[in-house]
């Protein structure tokens, strides 16, 4: 009597096993991508926007500067002549004092009459003086001297305050910028995983698209860290 030896039957593997996961998969990777370009989208216009503000400051900024190097010339250029012409004006009059000691008379008459046209000139330079006109920067007493300190604070106030403008513009079109590229690095890291799992749909072998599928997940995780850090960035 022989005996029937039976040997076991080998189990073959589903070669669909998988396939659904890698659809799902595929499925949010597609959304994933769609929310990074709206994202990577959203951060080229606010970059566009900030640069095109940070350039319209950057004109009017230009403009300012140009209008107050003329203003706070026009004003030092008549203080100084006001001050020249006042002190020619005291110099002619020691002048004359000492000429009617020596007694030279008409000498001393006409350094009084220079002196005289030179104290009119400095009343009309005073006239038209912003350090004397205005009483935010006039002096305090007769022999006081102008606030000129407080003038340029006054004088440069909007120009500083465009370029705090201009700075913080040009710093919001370098951060969103800087965002859009990252988006831009998500959005091809996330490509890689399409291609992954492109393959995982099209190889028989259930290990291999398992390992295509496990890779594929891998690059997509990375991809939302990526944007984490950029949304929080």
């Amino acid at each position: 009597m022989s005996e029937t030896i039976v040997s076991p039957v080998k189990e073959q593997e589903n070669p669909e096993r998988y396939k659904s996961l890698v659809i799902i998969l595929t499925v949010l990777t597609t959304v994933l991508a769609a929310v990074l370009a709206a994202l990577q989208a959203d951060a080229s216009i606010r970059a566009d926007i900030a640069n095109r503000d940070s350039q319209y400051l950057a004109i009017q900024l230009s403009g300012e500067l140009h209008r107050v190097g003329l203003e706070a010339n026009y004003e030092f250029n008549v203080f100084g002549d006001y001050l020249t012409n006042l002190q020619e004006s005291t110099i002619l009059e020691l002048t004359a004092l000492e000429q009617e000691q020596d007694g030279k008379e008409e000498a001393a008459q006409t350094s009084r009459e220079l002196a005289a046209v030179y104290q009119a000139r400095a009343e009309l330079g005073e006239k038209f003086s912003i350090f004397y006109t205005d009483p935010r920067y006039a002096p305090q007493s007769d022999d006081g001297l102008p606030n000129a300190e407080q003038y340029l604070l006054d004088v440069n106030e909007k120009m500083n305050g465009l370029l705090a403008q201009q700075n913080e513009a040009a710093d919001a079109y370098r951060d969103w910028n800087r965002k859009a590229d990252s988006y831009v690095t998500a959005l091809t890291i996330l490509a890689v995983a399409f291609f992954l799992f492109g393959l995982a749909q099209a190889v028989k072998s259930v290990r291999a698209r398992l390992a295509f599928t496990s890779f594929g997940l891998v690059v997509i995780l990375f991809s939302l860290f990526l944007t984490a850090i950029t949304l929080l960035g």
